[in-house]
């Protein structure tokens, strides 16, 4: 080959490889309109639960990332969360992949495909938002198979999940095991779960639903020197986690995030600054910790959450007892969650830590005298002013409001 070949040939392969980059380079953002904001990786987490089934249809074929910004609501999640967690997938998982382009034992419910769905997840990865997959939830409870996944180290449900991840780009898995108080098994599920999770690499993270009683001292953690002399209002399912890290402490340090499900469990005896002071000291700083939030009517109606303390007007936003009987005549209100959050003085406090909602797309149903009660958009916007989460107008406007 002569040495005008040669450069015409490196010409060519050169303008081959910088079409190649150019198709997959960051340059793609400037395509999003200026109202697609990007969230802040590096402060404090907000992670807001998407239910699948409440997402619209969109066909992402041939689609720039503005475009698939316009068609896709999952795409245009508000910048105000650094996390966003698609709900809810069965435990007993299995996954054809992407080329057969179908949820068929996934249990995830959105009506566009997993290749359309690909692509608005690219577009929240542009905007740095991560996506997690969560698994379980209160519909699905078949975790038998999963959990002898976890005992064995590996398995076809392991294997599925690892590969949808790589597949569709979550950027990992939340452990949502909300059927019983059988710590074995769930300390099973979680070691599933962090095998997937580490089997698709890429720095993805492991994260968990807390229960909202689930760091309480019970009967069974009397042992326990932060239970000393304490013991919780609540049964079932109570104590649950603080189990966890008392029995199987290698374990429940594979979770990245521990978001606490602080509601749920009305106002006269639980207290969800507690629920997260507990939780924040079960856990090692190197685990973020984030109090939780939902707008009424709760699973379990009765607790009203508004936004700021003087709203507190109504029974139902004043939390009466904590878990231990201590009297409060407490807001239940954004600003004294958020508060706690960010005043913690515990000596495991994370940088990350942060707050968690259930879910983005929830509107609010009910009033509190005068004052409102906390909606999705309202919750978004108080908890950014305290923990400095990005501020997106969107949390102003349908569906996010």
């Amino acid at each position: 080959m002569s040495m005008n070949t040669r450069a015409r040939a490196f010409c060519r392969h050169a303008l081959i490889a910088l079409a190649a980059v150019a198709a997959t380079a960051p340059a793609l953002a400037s395509d999003l309109p200026p109202e697609a904001l990007s969230t802040n990786p590096d402060g404090r987490y907000y992670t807001g639960y998407y239910p699948s089934w409440s997402d619209n249809w969109f066909d992402a074929t041939g689609k720039t990332p503005g475009q698939v910004y316009a068609v896709s609501k999952f795409a245009r999640v508000p910048a105000t969360y650094t996390h966003v967690v698609a709900s809810f997938a069965n435990p007993n998982f299995s996954w054809g992949g992407l080329a057969a382009n179908s949820w068929s034992g996934t249990g995830l419910e959105f009506t566009a495909m997993p290749k359309d769905m690909k692509a608005a997840i690219d577009v929240l990865h542009l905007r740095k938002i991560k996506v997690v997959l969560a698994v379980g939830g209160a519909s699905f409870n078949d975790w038998a198979g999963l959990a002898a996944e976890g005992q064995a180290g590996s398995g076809s449900r392991i294997n599925a999940l690892a590969k949808i991840m790589t597949d569709v780009g979550f950027d990992g898995l939340d452990v949502d095991y909300e059927t019983d108080g059988d710590v074995a098994r769930y300390a099973n599920v979680t070691k599933a779960m962090r095998k997937a999770v580490d089997q698709a690499g890429g720095g993805r993270i492991l994260t968990v639903a807390g229960w909202s009683t689930g760091a309480d001292c019970t009967a069974a953690t009397t042992n326990m020197a932060d239970c000393a002399g304490k013991l919780s209002y609540w049964g079932g399912n109570a104590g649950r986690e603080r189990l966890l890290a008392r029995d199987y402490p290698d374990v429940a340090k594979m979770f990245d995030v521990v978001n606490v499900m602080s509601y749920d469990a009305r106002y006269e005896h639980y207290d969800g600054v507690v629920a997260y002071k507990q939780y924040r000291k079960l856990w090692g700083k190197n685990t973020v910790v984030s109090i939780g939030f939902e707008s009424a009517p709760e699973g379990w109606a009765g607790g009203l959450l508004v936004v700021n303390n003087a709203d507190a007007q109504c029974t139902g936003s004043r939390i009466l007892q904590d878990q231990y009987g201590k009297s409060l005549n407490a807001p239940y209100s954004v600003q004294r969650f958020s508060a706690a959050v960010k005043n913690s003085k515990s000596t495991n406090k994370n940088p990350h830590d942060g707050a968690m909602l259930w879910n983005v797309l929830k509107a609010a149903n009910g009033s509190c005298g005068s004052a409102q009660i906390g909606s999705p958009g309202t919750i978004g916007t108080k908890a950014a002013s305290t923990l400095g989460f990005v501020k997106d107008p969107l949390l102003n406007e349908s569906p996010w409001k």
